[in-house]
């Protein structure tokens, strides 16, 4: 007898607990944000500043980081990305032509030597470049097997043009001294002629805002 009254009283205070959550569960995929720092979500995070006091502005982002310092890390990458993008992309340097007036016409060996490049090129921009503010947001998401939580990370960050400039002329020197160590003698020449393509005076005026 005791038992027939359990049950029901168990049933009973599930259906309450049901109740009492709501009608359904979230759908696979949906996302909460739970958290955000500032409370409000600056302008730049879509749409740049644009340049002034003759300053650059970037942002970077990383989505679904782990953890707050790996969001950091990985939005301050993808803001460096974008300036190197940004120093071939606006002509301050031409990597065809470098290409062309070193001789180089193996194009895959080419491509090695542009990527070396931008990893030197990357190196100088870090040292250079100031992290203005930073903006985050924390996410849970609903999975098959319950709740994800992750944060949603962006940087605002600046670089002087000047700065930018001469970022990029050490970058490139740094890489010739790099193949003449190795006795790389195209690949020494392809990088002098992306240097000397960065004399005094050539920053581009053009703007990043809205980018």
């Amino acid at each position: 007898m005791r038992r027939s009254i359990v049950f029901p009283l168990i049933a009973a205070g599930a259906m309450l607990a049901l109740s009492a959550c709501g009608s359904k569960p979230p759908e696979v995929g949906q996302q909460f944000i739970i958290e955000r720092v500032p409370d409000e979500r600056p302008r730049w995070i879509t749409r740049p500043p644009a340049d002034r006091d003759d300053k650059l502005f970037f942002v970077g982002l990383k989505t679904h980081a782990s953890s707050l310092e790996n969001g950091n890390t990985d939005a301050r990458q993808n803001a460096i990305q974008k300036i190197v993008e940004y120093v071939g992309g606006t002509g301050m340097v031409d990597y065809t032509k470098a290409r062309v007036e070193s001789g180089l016409t193996d194009e895959g060996q080419a491509g090695n030597y542009v990527e070396d490049g931008f990893r030197f090129l990357a190196e100088s921009i870090a040292q250079g470049m100031r992290e203005d503010e930073n903006y985050y947001e924390r996410v849970k998401e609903w999975q098959p097997t319950g709740w994800r939580y992750f944060y949603n990370y962006h940087v605002l960050v600046s670089i002087p043009k000047n700065s930018l400039a001469d970022a990029a002329r050490q970058a490139f020197e740094r890489q010739a001294a790099a193949a003449r160590a190795r006795n790389d003698a195209r690949a020494e020449a392809f990088a002098n002629k992306l240097r000397e393509q960065l004399t005094p005076g050539m920053t581009p005026q053009s703007t990043v805002g809205g980018q």
